[in-house]
């Protein structure tokens, strides 16, 4: 009975020309694929129809393509313009046929951490790769503006910032200074919010400080840190942190928090009084003290908190509050994560940070001399912990061995199409070999908008860059 009722449903589909669940060269991976044998009349491209449906859930679209119009159903403009990303990476296809693709994001948050301090690339390069998040479906754009190397984004409050905490890099500590205007960044805001992503920018404190404690001396804590029993640094930092929140339209604003040496803190002046004044006992204590404080700074001026998971022992409350969970090494800070309530991204060093080599035979980037590889297919096949409070995941690229945009792009790509793939897609439809299909597509896109990506198809290799 169960044969002859399969066998009617085969006669059924064939009859009215579907094929169920048929694959799509569609990058990340619906949830829901029905594509039939008729062709798509693509003079008809822009016979495109658009209907609202509250029902449907946030970011959600379905497609239905008809021989001779289009039908995009959304409940808002971010579903909208998903469909039209799914539309034009099918209209690639030599031959475009019908069918019904529904579809919505596994989950909220989808990024791309992009470092500047260590190395800058401006303006365009910052658009391109949000015209790239836009086409893989990735939302969040986490913006890395100071550390150690420099301080990138302008603060009116205080123009030596830039002025002097942006000079050098990397690889030239005496390399004129590079840094964003806010109408530079405005712009950027702009284009990224046309592409439903959110910028959220990073401030790292109380450690990576050295480019602030430049125009700031009478605040440096020693080891690249800030001094946190100095009242005049809490004065400061609500300044910057204000300008940022009245600059960034989005609800979070990043405090760093992580690799904090706090070796140099004993000795400091005032620093007994104030632990005795406050009733702290270590310099734990003390990082703990300023996270709590830094992280009221920014909830008052409206926002909500992101962190290094190096900030989940801090006691701050996690209302509202995002933990990057990035050290691998530590799995157990994933889940002391969730278990405190916090919202939770993961990110771990092993395999989502793109700085780290992504092929044995490479020679420049993060730990490469301990043959630490980061492979696409790593990434893709990544178990990500199930959980209400795991909100999403991010890639991110940390830039003190990348200083041209030939190699940042060439660290970047295709790992982070595979990414947006583990971010988008539900495990159950996921599949890497048929992933590594449809890339081939992708490859050709790439290709024509002049991007230097990665290609580990062994003979079409490309040089890896230097530097």
């Amino acid at each position: 009975m169960k044969l002859k009722s399969l066998l009617l449903a085969i006669i059924l589909f064939v009859s009215i020309g579907i094929v169920p669940c048929a694959a799509a060269n569609i990058i990340p991976y619906p949830q829901y694929v029905e594509m039939s044998d008729v062709v798509f009349n693509k003079a008809k491209l822009h016979k495109v129809k658009y209907v609202k449906d509250k029902k449907m859930s946030p970011e959600a679209y379905e497609l239905q393509i008809k021989k001779n119009r289009i039908i995009i159903k959304s409940a808002d403009t971010a579903g909208r313009f998903y469909a039209e990303q799914t539309l034009a990476q099918l209209a690639a296809d030599e031959v475009m046929y019908c069918g019904v693709i529904k579809d919505e994001p596994r989950f909220k948050w989808r990024g791309l951490m992009l470092d500047e301090s260590r190395h800058f690339f401006g303006k365009e390069q910052v658009l391109t790769l949000l015209d790239l998040m836009g086409r893989y479906k990735l939302n969040r754009f986490h913006w890395h503006l100071s550390d150690d190397q420099g301080w990138r984004v302008e603060i009116k409050a205080y123009p030596n910032l830039t002025k002097v905490g942006g000079i050098g890099c990397n690889t030239d500590r005496n390399a004129p200074a590079k840094f964003y205007t806010q109408d530079e960044i405005r712009e950027i805001l702009a284009y990224a919010a046309e592409r439903h992503i959110m910028v959220i920018p990073e401030i790292d404190m109380p450690g990576h400080a050295s480019a602030f404690v430049k125009v700031f001396p009478e605040l440096d804590g020693k080891h690249r840190t800030v001094n946190p029993a100095n009242e005049k640094l809490y004065e400061v930092l609500g300044n910057i942190y204000k300008e940022l929140a009245d600059l960034f339209p989005g609800e979070y604003i990043h405090i760093g928090g992580d690799e904090v040496y706090k070796g140099g803190w004993h000795d400091l002046p005032c620093m007994k009084e104030f632990m005795e004044k406050e009733g702290l006992k270590s310099m734990e204590e003390i990082e703990e003290y300023f996270g709590r404080r830094l992280s009221d700074t920014i909830v008052a001026n409206g926002k909500n908190v992101v962190a290094w998971d190096d900030l989940i022992d801090s006691g701050t409350s996690p209302e509202g509050k995002v933990m990057l969970w990035w050290r691998s090494e530590q799995p157990e800070l994933l889940t002391k994560g969730i278990d405190n309530g916090f919202n939770m991204v993961v990110c771990p060093d092993g395999p989502f940070y793109l700085d780290y080599v992504q092929d044995i035979k490479d020679k420049v980037g993060h730990l490469v001399d301990r043959q630490w590889v980061n492979e696409m297919k790593e990434i893709y096949e990544y178990d990500i912990l199930e959980s209400p409070k795991v909100i999403g995941t991010q890639s991110n690229i940390w830039t003190e061995k990348v200083v041209t945009t030939d190699r940042l792009e060439y660290m970047i790509f295709p790992r982070l199409i595979a990414l947006s793939e583990k971010a988008w897609t539900k495990n159950e439809n996921m599949n890497y070999k048929n992933f590594l299909k449809r890339l081939e597509n992708e490859y050709k896109y790439l290709d024509s908008i002049n991007i230097y990506y990665y290609d580990f198809r062994e003979d079409k290799r490309r040089k890896e860059p230097q530097k």
